[in-house]
């Protein structure tokens, strides 16, 4: 039988601006066979690695898709290279497809049998890292924020050169928004005879170019100083812009501030504005400087400039929504109707727009899941210029297209919490038509955890698929941190109390919250420890477990001096909690509490209704309550113990028993 070859060949790439992969190969044939052919099935019979020095075969083998037994395929091959490609294990990969004459139980009699031979060369094993270079960044500031950032470079771990240059990006980066612009970073490489190398990260930090003007050239339309108060990142006018960052020019702080500008045009009346890409220049201006005395000094900097057309001036003339939406939506509430009639005056606003479908949305599809329908299909905005009059009209209309499904959600600027932490709180399924009310729920949900940064609308991005009517997700998130310490406190029946709240997340990477509570004043104190985790094995359920102690001296201003008691509570809480469906939850608490009351000797029975020889009481008491809330949308409804009250607040929570 002769030999089966195939030649794809990946050039290795050593551009420093490019991640780096190694070259591989499929040697050639001399006498190429398809799988297709008369002959029989081309069948893998058995699969060999050669240049293997410290990685097991069997590693090798667990991250690719072929096994002995499944058909040849060279298409599956090439899938193959690319998978260990992407590893960063291996220098060079060179694949040989040839005949194999060891014999072989998994294979028909009348197949040609394949054997693909791996020719692996390895790259040498990362010893050692160090930092030179840089007067601003320590190694130590530089190795915590490359653990931050997840790149971290693995000692032990073969050297990839891709994942070397992405920590030379991340140090560049980051000198970039100390104000030093043209920062470089050199990596250095020694390779010793046993096959390990040694890197060395040679930073030069570069002249401070801050940033001390910025200008907007082209027709703005609308005053320097409102464009500015758009600008967040790159703001050196701010106070404290040094020690914050804003006086520091990147690509990236740039754009978010682009969008900002872009987005407010498109709010204010000028929906066809452009904003283009700054450019930066290095300029001098006089600065006073006051030591060692008073006097001006020429000082090097950055003169930002940003090309802005503003475009014409627009407002809305009307705004309507087609007979068939309303018909989608009927059995809702009605929306507002200065909203559909003719309006001259009103400026031209995508985020109104924007608003309005997002209503629209969440209306038809609120009517789709009471009557169990389909999904209803996207809320479309068509929107009509007039150029000569410079109004626009804005009609809402059912979309003739299927809605999309989504196929990926993503979650960037995830470090401490995990993907599925984060999962768990957005209502938005992969596999489900794509719900921005949902979506939106979801991450106010999450945002009201304390964990994260208000989540806005450029912080979603969505990729559309036209010709598989699909969607990709991907939601930038940006963590505040696993603790928090609040204060707390208020005025209350003994009088005012002062304490502070410490919470700690995932603290035994079990996604549980621990909790001490410390409230005090002058005539109460209470402590509270809890525990609560949330997945309770492994089902939708929550359980908790708290334990109080609270303390009661009463004084009393308009009468004898006291105490007249010292009342000690203690006991703990466990409750339950189990969501029925999205806006369901069924709890159970339970409380088992011991409580002593001590009074001073000389207090009359008649007070405390215990005989005259006794000044202390003990009571011991549980109690078991069952609670449900319902979450409506812009209200809560609970229902404990028969009796129901309706609360006005935007999230559903457990009913107090």
């Amino acid at each position: 039988m002769t030999s089966l070859k195939r030649a794809i060949c990946l050039a290795v790439l050593f551009l420093s601006a490019k991640p780096v992969f190694p070259q591989t190969q499929l040697l050639p044939a001399g006498s190429p066979s398809d799988s297709r052919n008369s002959e029989g099935t081309s069948v893998l019979a058995e699969l060999r690695f050669t240049g293997l020095l410290r990685i097991a075969p069997a590693a090798v083998a667990a991250q690719i898709a072929l096994h002995p037994g499944d058909r040849f395929d060279s298409a599956m091959v090439d899938k193959v290279v690319r998978a260990l490609a992407r590893l960063g294990w291996f220098a060079s990969i060179q694949v040989e497809a040839s005949s194999s004459t060891a014999p072989s139980l998994l294979t028909p009699e009348n197949s040609k049998r394949v054997a693909l031979i791996f020719h692996l060369e390895e790259f040498p094993f990362l010893s050692k890292v160090g930092y030179s270079g840089s007067r601003l960044l320590t190694p130590k500031q530089l190795e915590k924020m490359l653990e931050d950032k997840k790149l971290a470079p693995g000692l032990g771990k073969p050297a990839d050169p891709a994942a070397l240059q992405s920590i030379a990006f991340a140090i560049r980066a980051a000198l970039n928004g100390l104000g030093h612009p043209d920062a470089g970073v050199r990596i250095t490489r020694e390779e010793a005879a046993n096959a390990t190398v040694r890197v060395r990260f040679e930073i030069t930090d570069g002249p401070l170019l801050r940033v001390r003007r910025v200008v907007f050239d082209g027709h703005p339309g609308l005053s320097a100083k409102l464009l500015r108060a758009q600008m967040h990142n790159v703001a050196p006018w701010k106070p404290l812009a040094s020690w914050l960052g804003k006086n520091a020019f990147t690509r990236d702080a740039f754009e978010f501030d682009r969008q900002r500008i872009l987005t407010y045009y498109q709010d204010h009346g000028f929906p066809e504005a452009r904003v283009g890409v700054a450019q930066v220049a290095i300029s001098k201006e006089a600065s006073l400087r006051w030591l060692p005395w008073p006097h001006k000094s020429a000082a090097a900097g950055l003169t930002v400039s940003i090309p802005v057309e503003a475009g014409p001036l627009y407002h809305f003339k009307s705004i309507a929504a087609t007979h068939a939406l309303q018909q989608a939506a009927k059995g809702r509430a009605p929306l507002p109707r200065t909203l559909f009639g003719p309006d001259s005056e009103r400026p031209y606003s995508q985020d109104e727009i924007d608003k309005l479908r997002r209503l629209w949305m969440a209306r038809i599809q609120i009517r789709s899941r009471e009557l169990n329908s389909p999904p209803s299909p996207p809320v479309e905005v068509i929107k009509t210029f007039d150029p000569e009059v410079r109004t626009a009209r804005v009609t809402f209309d059912l979309s003739d297209s299927p809605p999309y499904i989504v196929q990926r959600i993503e979650f960037l600027g995830l470090h401490k919490f995990s993907d599925r932490y984060v999962r768990r709180r957005i209502l938005l399924r992969e596999g489900h038509a794509v719900d921005e009310p949902a979506l939106e729920a979801g991450l106010l949900r999450l945002a009201r955890t304390g964990y994260f940064k208000p989540i806005h609308k450029e912080d979603i991005h969505f990729q559309l698929d036209e010709s598989t009517h699909t969607a990709k997700v991907s939601i930038r998130l940006q963590e505040i941190g696993q603790q928090r310490a609040t204060l707390s406190g208020g005025t209350g029946q003994f009088g005012s109390t002062l304490g502070i709240a410490y919470t700690v997340f995932d603290l035994l990477n079990r996604e549980e919250l621990l909790s001490a509570q410390l409230d005090g004043g002058p005539e109460s104190l209470q402590v509270v420890l809890s525990l609560a985790k949330e997945g309770i094995f492994g089902t939708r359920a929550s359980l908790a477990f708290s334990v109080f102690n609270n303390v009661i001296r009463p004084r009393f201003a308009t009468s004898a001096k006291g105490p007249f008691f010292t009342s000690h509570t203690e006991g703990i809480s466990i409750p339950w909690t189990y969501p029925l469906t999205d806006s369901d939850l069924l709890g159970v608490n339970f409380v088992l509490s011991r409580a002593t009351s001590e009074y001073p000797l000389g207090t009359s029975p008649g007070l405390t209704g215990l005989p005259p020889l006794d000044v202390r009481s003990q009571l011991s008491s549980h109690s078991l309550g069952i609670g449900w809330a319902h979450d409506t949308g812009n209200e809560r409804l609970q229902e404990t113990s028969g009796f129901l009250s309706q609360i006005p607040l935007p999230e559903a929570g457990l009913a107090a028993a």
